[in-house]
């Protein structure tokens, strides 16, 4: 599949064509809320269409080597989620534990834990078309098999701490793969310090069908919180998405797959300050 990679940083404005291309730094497009500070400006901002892995390995490389998921933190590089290592018992149901992976155990130990204004978490290994056949001409997961979405919201929100541990921490960025993402400004991450202060909104590119990438990354960790909205409505049996031609009324539905993140790495207890050994990469 062919898409269309544009990547966002803080400087002039570059698109890049094909699904092969490298991405470039670029300056916030409009749909993208730009906060003025000097770690706004620091920001590079990865986004991806289609066919997102180039988009994905540059970000990837962007954050660093991607650490083992053992407890405690490593001094920089990054850690993954892909939904995969979720068991059985908490596939296909509505009650996947917001730490599953903060627990103090290897494999879980990943640093964030998960939080929603609606009833809780649902991971998938059908594309959520246990809940409603059409979803399965819908969506479509990015690294095989399972994709992931809130429960009775489309909103989430990720905390960082030390993996495993109930430390506070903060990330050098943030990003996700959305699937299916019709409309622009739908599906969206929102950045903040450990402080509670914006580092931004980014929105993922709208890209009806496939897949849509949105990622932000800082020279050392700032990011001690991000906040998803995941498409217009959440995702239930009677949920119509605008792909459904038939029904109405229809709003945006979106599941996510991958979670990209920097190593999580404690603040200080006072001040929320990184430790100086983490100051720059």
């Amino acid at each position: 599949m062919k898409g269309t990679l544009e990547v966002i940083g803080s400087m002039a404005l570059v698109l890049a064509l094909g699904a092969c291309s490298r991405d470039y730094p670029t300056a916030p497009n409009s749909d993208d809320e730009v906060v003025m500070s000097p770690a706004r400006s620091q920001a590079q901002v990865f986004k991806a269409v289609g066919d997102v892995d180039a988009g994905v390995n540059d970000y990837r490389e962007a954050l660093g080597t991607l650490n083992l998921n053992f407890p405690g933190s490593q001094p920089d590089g990054r850690r993954e989620v892909n939904w995969d290592a979720v068991p059985a018992l908490f596939t296909n149901t509505n009650d996947f534990p917001g730490d599953f992976f903060n627990q103090p155990v290897a494999g879980r130990a990943r640093g964030v834990l998960f939080s929603t204004p609606g009833t809780g978490f649902r991971v998938s290994d059908v594309n959520f078309a246990d809940l409603n056949a059409d979803f399965d001409r819908q969506f479509s997961f990015f690294s095989p098999l399972k994709t992931f979405a809130a429960v009775g919201s489309n909103a989430m929100t990720v905390t960082f701490f030390v993996p495993g541990s109930d430390v506070p921490a903060a990330s050098t960025g943030f990003g996700v793969v959305f699937s299916d993402v019709d409309r622009n400004g739908s599906a969206s991450i929102k950045l903040f310090d450990a402080e509670g202060k914006s580092l931004g909104r980014f929105s993922a590119p709208a890209s009806s069908g496939a897949f849509s990438f949105v990622g932000v990354a800082f020279p050392k960790p700032i990011v001690a919180r991000v906040e998803i909205v995941s498409g217009q409505a959440a995702i239930d049996g009677d949920a119509i998405d605008v792909d459904d031609r038939d029904h109405g009324p229809a709003r945006d539905l979106v599941i996510m797959d991958d979670f990209i993140f920097g190593e999580p790495i404690a603040t200080s207890d006072e001040t929320g300050a990184i430790p100086s050994f983490v100051a720059t990469r």
